[in-house]
C-alpha cells in the first residue's frame, strides 16, 4: 500500500495529467538553465586559452628569429687553447716588512641595452634626457610608428594647466612596468601628474583640462598626439633608437628612411595647438578674430 500522501499524488498525476508534465518541464528548465552556465564558462575558457595560444605563437617567433641569429655562431669550431699554470711571485720586502695586500677593484655591471645620452638633445620645445632601454619581447612597448623604450626620459615646454597664457614645463616618462608599459606626464612643480596605459591617455587628460580653461569641450582636439607629446615620433629620436641593434627584433615597428617627406611633415605637425604653445595661441587668435 502507499502512504497517503505519495497516494494522493499518484491519483492528481492520474487525474490532472497536466501537473505531471508541469512537474517535467521545471526539470527541464533547470536542466537548459545548467547547461547555458556550463556553455558560458567554456566558453570563457576557450577565449583563455586562445589568448595564451597567441601569446606562445609570438613567443615562438622570436625565439626562431633569435636561434637564426646564434645558428651560424654555433656551428663555428670552438679552439681551447692549454691553460699555463701562474707561478706565484715572492712579495717584495722593505726593510724586513711585508706590504700589505691590496683590495680587489670592484667589478662594474656593463649595461648593454639601455642608450646613454651625455647630453641633453633639444628639437624644437623637446628636450631628450634618456632614451630608456628597448623592450622588444613584448608587442606593448612599441607600434608601427614608434618606440617606447624603458626609461624613456624628455621635457616639453606647453600651456600651463592652469593659466594657459604662462608656459609650463611637462617632464614625460615610460616606465617599465611588466609586460606593458606605463606613461607618465607631470608638470615641473609636481601639482600635476597623470599616469596611464598609452600616451594619448595621458595626453587627453591634460587636453582635457586647457579646454576648461577655455570653457569649451573640443575646441582644442587631442588629435592622438600623445607620441607627438612626449617626442617618441620626433625624426632625431627614432633614428637614434633604429640604431640600436635591439630595434630590429621590434616586428611591428616600420623604420624610418633618412631621405623622406615624413621630417617636413613632422616638423609642421610640431605647431599642432595640442603640442606647441605657439601654436595653441595661434589658433586662440583666428578664432577670436572670426568671433
Amino acid at each position: 500500500m502507499y502512504p497517503v500522501d505519495n497516494r494522493n499524488v499518484w491519483i492528481n498525476n492520474i487525474i490532472n495529467p497536466s501537473s505531471r508534465y508541469g512537474i517535467k518541464c521545471k526539470k527541464l528548465k533547470k536542466v537548459i538553465k545548467d547547461m547555458v552556465f556550463e556553455n558560458a564558462a567554456l566558453c570563457d575558457e576557450i577565449s583563455q586559452n586562445q589568448e595564451k595560444l597567441l601569446i606562445v605563437r609570438e613567443e615562438c617567433k622570436f625565439l626562431t628569429k633569435k636561434l637564426n641569429i646564434f645558428e651560424p655562431q654555433l656551428d663555428a669550431p670552438i679552439n681551447i687553447a692549454p691553460v699555463k699554470k701562474a707561478t706565484p711571485r715572492k712579495k717584495a720586502t722593505t726593510n724586513g716588512v711585508t706590504p700589505k695586500p691590496r683590495r680587489p677593484a670592484a667589478k662594474r655591471k656593463k649595461v648593454n641595452n639601455i642608450i646613454e645620452v651625455q647630453e641633453p638633445i633639444t628639437s624644437g620645445n623637446v628636450t631628450i634626457y634618456n632614451f630608456g632601454e628597448i623592450v622588444y619581447d613584448t608587442p606593448f612597448y612599441y607600434s608601427d610608428c614608434a618606440i617606447y623604450p624603458a626609461g624613456f626620459y624628455a621635457t616639453r615646454t606647453y600651456a600651463h594647466f592652469r593659466n594657459i597664457f604662462s608656459k609650463c614645463t611637462y617632464h614625460c616618462k615610460v616606465i617599465k612596468a611588466g609586460s606593458s608599459p606605463r606613461f607618465e606626464i607631470m608638470d615641473h612643480d609636481k601639482h600635476f601628474k597623470v599616469t596611464g596605459l598609452s600616451t594619448d591617455e595621458c595626453h587627453s587628460h591634460l587636453i582635457s583640462l586647457i579646454n576648461k580653461l577655455l570653457g569649451a569641450e573640443d575646441l582644442i582636439p587631442a588629435n592622438r598626439n600623445g607620441d607627438r607629446f612626449f617626442g617618441l615620433t620626433l625624426p632625431p629620436v627614432r633614428m637614434k633608437l633604429q640604431e640600436a641593434p635591439e630595434s630590429k627584433f621590434c616586428t611591428g615597428y616600420i623604420p624610418l628612411e633618412l631621405q623622406s617627406d615624413y621630417h617636413e611633415a613632422e616638423v609642421k605637425a610640431e605647431s599642432d595647438p595640442a603640442v606647441s604653445f605657439e601654436g595653441l595661441h595661434n589658433t586662440l587668435n583666428r578664432f577670436r578674430s572670426r568671433h
